[in-house]
């Protein structure tokens, strides 16, 4: 005879893992899969495969590790799918729960950031990987946990915000503290901004590049960064960053009680340094570290609830990106799939944070000069906005690095 609460009975740890991982990991396959295929689809992507030959790369582990997986969208995927298991197990460490991890599992901001070729989805496995270790027993692990969480800036600063859970296991922010001198170069940005150098050169945006010198000015950031969350689109979920609040009363260790509110003001201070240029994306190593906090305060079934609001809203944002690219990139065969109408996206200014029109045309054309230019040959590329000019010359330069490569002014018609 089957009683009702054999019928309730949980999944064992591992099966439940088990089968986030293999969700995560659907989604984010089909995620990439409805993006479509030709060139590198995500911030950096072709410049980072092309760095895997040419060396040079601001992110040297991120270059690597795309060399040992292949492609800098497969990492991404494989990244983002581990790390739902990871945030899972956190969680399970230091008294939150699993829930957690399967919120992140459709969570727009994870999903999306996982399908792209870019840096984020590994730099915060890198985190998450520390953040775990710094759960084990003794002094080691969390100085091995909070070192290696740092470490992720050498694969993407994106990430920094997520460092909030190692406040559960103060221990780890020695560990930190200890690897905070080999990572300064990577936070100089942050540290040391350069105003005329750019987003490589300071994170200080809101503050065309210059942080606050009074405490006025501060004052103004902080205006402005909470008016940029505020007013964060709809599919970015930016409101759990308040639900994760409600785990300060709960009856947890002081410690694990203060990242939750700390995911708050990670977020806030983001938000606060990029002001009306905050990209939804760089919301998400925040809004992905509030998740344990939010799932460990809600009944099952409203987390099931919120992981299937998470659902819709993903496929929402891949569906209306993935048209957007295949009325601009239309040699990337998209493949042909209803658009989601709600939550809106603004998916051209997405596409543009991530590709260019004709990418995929772009990198046929350097595979077709690659064979055709005889030996030293001069090239001349019309510049596009965020260097995406890069499309047909870093390809070119892996293929024929005696060609010399001129880019020019984008009205010059003898061009590519």
């Amino acid at each position: 005879m089957v009683t009702g609460s054999q019928r309730v009975r949980r999944p064992s740890p591992a099966v439940e893992g088990a089968l986030l991982l293999g969700t995560a990991l659907a989604l984010r396959l089909g995620a990439a899969w409805a993006l479509g295929g030709g060139a590198p689809f995500g911030p950096d992507g072709t410049g980072v495969e092309a760095a895997v030959h040419l060396g040079g790369h601001l992110y040297p582990a991120h270059v690597g590790l795309v060399a040992l997986v292949g492609s800098a969208q497969h990492l991404s995927v494989f990244s983002g799918s581990l790390s739902c298991l990871l945030l899972w197990a956190w969680g399970r460490r230091v008294g939150l729960g699993g829930a957690g991890g399967w919120l992140m599992a459709t969570l727009p901001l994870a999903v999306y950031t996982s399908a792209l070729s870019a840096g984020d989805a590994p730099a915060l496995l890198v985190v998450l990987v520390g953040a775990l270790l710094a759960t084990g027993p003794g002094w080691v692990l969390p100085l091995l946990g909070g070192a290696l969480a740092l470490a992720s800036v050498a694969v993407k600063p994106v990430a920094l915000p997520a460092l909030v859970l190692l406040l559960a296991r103060p221990r780890a922010l020695v560990g930190l503290l200890l690897a905070l001198g080999p990572a300064l170069r990577w936070l100089a940005p942050l540290l040391q901004p350069r105003p005329d150098a750019g987003l490589l050169g300071s994170w200080w945006v809101a503050g065309q590049g210059r942080p606050p010198s009074s405490l006025a000015a501060a004052g103004a950031l902080l205006q402005g960064g909470l008016s940029a969350l505020v007013h964060a689109p709809a599919w970015t979920l930016a409101p759990l960053l308040l639900l994760a609040l409600s785990a300060v009363v709960a009856p947890l260790p002081r410690a694990t009680r203060a990242f939750a509110v700390a995911s708050l003001l990670a977020a806030l201070a983001v938000a606060a340094a990029f002001g009306p240029h905050l990209e939804p994306r760089y919301l998400a190593a925040a809004v992905v570290a509030a998740l344990p906090a939010c799932g460990s305060r809600l009944p099952r079934p409203l987390v099931l609830l919120l992981a299937l609001v998470g659902l819709g809203a993903s496929a929402a944002v891949i569906s209306q990106v993935g048209a957007e690219r295949a009325a601009r990139d239309p040699q990337a065969e998209v493949p042909a799939l209803p658009v989601l109408p709600w939550p809106e996206v603004d998916a051209r200014a997405l596409f543009d944070e991530a590709s260019t029109d004709g990418a995929t045309a772009l990198r046929q054309a350097a595979a077709r000069l690659a064979t055709e230019l005889p030996a030293g040959a001069t090239v001349r590329v019309r510049c596009r906005a965020h260097g995406r000019e890069g499309e047909l010359t870093w390809p070119l330069r892996v293929a024929r690095p005696d060609l010399r490569i001129e880019v020019v002014g984008p009205d010059q018609a003898d061009a590519w």
